[in-house]
């Protein structure tokens, strides 16, 4: 029959009148196929007939007990459910998907795991009957209703202390069965919410636990259940940073040794909350907005501040640094988003959070610096903005445009750092190196190509933008030097820095320096730690004289880093198409057809040189016909002149000491 009105349902009542009329049906078929059954017997009369009839009756038995089951079920999965609106007796229907086959699975799993696996077995057995049907759970992530009606149909005390069930069995696979349960509490989480029952399971989730061992269990519950966003932030709210936000000095450490071996997730409940925020941006900016309620009134970046205090001083402060850093990670969308393009709200939380982490600097946990330079590279415009000393230099850290500010093509900061805050920021992982190397390879590649860009727009327009832009990126270089010796020393830093300019040149013997072209990531970089010298070589008194000193001790070699940056300033203008006479067929580089990069002629000179000449008088010999040719280009040789002297200054260090 076509349902009426496109509805077709179950009306549990009605199911029940059913039921109760069908048992008194049967019943009264079976007392009478007995009864004739006996007196037709006693005459001799076969009574097949009768045997079906007993046969029906015994159907309606079963079916009875099928309908009483659904019904249960039925009953069940609508808890909470408000009525619909509308008269008659429709009014106490209520809503839910087809999914009976599904539901009837999820009610099996749920009674399985509830009623028996998780509170009748223990040890190896118990390990076994987990895993045994952990598939089985798994499955109902591509059934999301039944996955809700699973968790509905799961008693809440079972469901807040899976985790710690799990791994008390000592199960080899506990890692994997508990994601299995994640994996459909997801699933469910993120379905449209039509079985009324799971509203409870949900709202369970997101709402304080009482203890912090069940928050525990839940947070770990839904560290991988790729739940929606705002069930995020809402659980890691109400189950812990609420709290946090508002008494951070207490012990929050919640799960023993054996749940965190098992499952490598944090003892540090505050450490877990952060975790299941990580990875999710929408859900760590909101979390961090809400953070605490009303009763909270500090600022974002305060709140930042608090976990960072906490972990330099808790026993589990590498977990919650860790985390912590990851949920930075997220928020700002470094790794989601593309450098000089960030949304608002990323870029509103990188300010906070670039803020917050500066005030440490170096002293910032270590475990969290690696965010820091993921950060610091997906932010290199702002960087690049923050330590500029050409325009308003007084300014304050901000979202909105400084007064009198000029912007650089190429360069598209989503907000505006003070040279001070800059200068903090990258304190925070300047100290180790490799973290510099990782940062400086992105700062060296954004310097090249706004150079060059800058370069093409002034070769086309007349323009100066490629000494204003080599001023920016000497800046930048000097304060992220400067950063690095107040950090690390002056000998260690100064040492580091050699090493990184004359590796790929002095260092090397003669036949295996590099002929390395513009466009190489070993020049690129190269040109980075020559601007790096230059922004800081009279920073500290005599420091370039002993600059040169430190290259002769460390690598046997005289420091030929104020030619190179010349000719690397040179060559980015020719190669992007700055107007200049043709190049002396000496200049000419057979392996490119263009330009001799200074690397090459270098590598030259050390070839032809012998007993009777050494490696510097070949070098000279080469670069005369060099600066022959940009003399004669006076436009050409001024803006060399001029942006190479712009990186030489030490206006950001002296500039630095004031507005720092």
């Amino acid at each position: 029959m076509a349902p009426a009105d496109g509805f077709c349902g179950i009306d549990p009542d009605g199911m029940g009148q059913l039921a109760t009329s069908l048992r008194g049906a049967a019943d009264r078929l079976t007392a009478f196929s007995k009864e004739f059954d006996g007196k037709l017997r006693r005459h001799g009369i076969a009574t097949p007939a009768l045997r079906e009839i007993a046969d029906i009756a015994d159907w309606g038995g079963t079916q009875v007990s099928m309908l009483h089951g659904r019904i249960d079920l039925i009953n069940a999965l609508g808890k909470g459910a408000p009525e619909l609106d509308g008269g008659g007796d429709r009014s106490s229907l209520v809503h839910l998907p087809d999914e009976l086959e599904g539901f009837e699975t999820a009610r099996g799993l749920a009674s399985m795991y509830g009623n028996d696996i998780l509170v009748n077995h223990g040890g190896e057995l118990q390990a076994a009957l987990i895993h045994e049907h952990a598939d089985e759970v798994a499955k109902l992530a591509k059934n999301p209703q039944a996955a809700a009606a699973f968790f509905a149909l799961l008693s809440p005390q079972i469901r807040d202390s899976l985790a710690s069930l799990i791994a008390s069995t000592g199960s080899k696979t506990a890692r994997k069965d508990l994601a299995a349960f994640s994996a459909a509490l997801g699933a469910a989480l993120r379905a449209p919410a039509l079985v009324p029952a799971f509203a409870k399971v949900r709202a369970d989730l997101v709402k304080p636990a009482g203890s912090k061992v069940t928050a525990w269990n839940r947070l770990a519950l839904l560290k991988s259940a790729n739940a929606p966003s705002n069930v995020r932030s809402a659980a890691a709210r109400a189950l812990v940073l609420d709290d946090f936000a508002k008494k951070p000095r207490q012990d929050w450490r919640a799960a023993g040794p054996t749940e965190t071996k098992v499952y490598g997730l944090p003892s540090d409940v505050v450490a877990l909350g952060l975790e299941v925020l990580a990875e999710d941006g929408t859900a760590a900016r909101d979390a961090f907005a809400r953070m605490g309620g009303a009763d909270v009134k500090l600022s974002q970046a305060d709140k930042m501040k608090r976990f960072l205090d906490y972990a330099k001083g808790a026993g589990t402060g590498d977990e919650v640094a860790d985390a912590f850093g990851r949920v930075l990670e997220a928020g700002t969308e470094s790794t989601t988003e593309k450098a000089g393009r960030h949304s608002p709200a990323a870029a509103a939380f990188a300010l906070d959070a670039m803020r917050a982490a500066g005030s440490f600097g170096d002293d910032l946990p270590t475990v969290a610096k690696d965010s820091m330079v993921i950060i610091a590279k997906s932010y290199i415009h702002e960087l690049a903005s923050g330590t500029r000393f050409d325009k308003a230099v007084d300014r304050a850290s901000g979202i909105g445009v400084p007064e009198n500010w000029v912007a650089l093509p190429g360069v598209t900061p989503a907000f505006y750092l003070s040279p001070g805050d800059a200068h903090r920021f990258l304190k925070t992982f300047v100290g180790d190196k490799r973290l510099t190397d990782d940062f400086d390879k992105t700062a060296a590649q954004f310097r090249h190509d706004t150079l060059t860009a800058a370069a093409r727009l002034d070769a086309r327009d007349g323009t100066r933008y490629f000494e204003d832009t080599a001023r920016v990126f000497g800046d930048l270089a000097g304060v992220e030097f400067k950063a690095t010796l107040d950090v690390r020393g002056e000998r260690d830093a100064t040492d580091d820095l050699i090493l990184d300019i004359t590796k790929n040149t002095l260092a090397l013997g003669v036949d295996q320096i590099p002929l390395v072209g513009p466009l190489a990531d070993e020049g690129i970089k190269a040109g980075w730690e020559l601007a790096k010298a230059y922004g800081i070589s009279t920073a500290l008194d005599g420091w370039a004289d002993g600059f040169e000193t430190r290259v002769e001790e460390v690598t046997g070699a005289r420091s030929d880093f104020v030619l190179r940056q010349k000719y690397d300033m040179a060559h980015i203008l020719h190669e992007s198409g700055y107007p200049a006479s043709d190049l002396p067929a000496e200049l000419i580089s057979k392996s490119t057809g263009n330009l001799k990069t200074y690397d090459e002629l270098l590598a030259e000179a050390k070839r032809e040189a012998g007993e009777d000449k050494g490696w510097e008088q070949a070098l000279r010999e080469k670069l005369t016909p060099y600066e022959h040719w940009m003399d004669s280009n006076n436009n050409l040789d001024t803006k060399i002149e001029d942006a190479s002297h712009f990186q030489t200054s030490d206006q950001a260090k002296e500039q630095l000491r004031v507005w720092n």
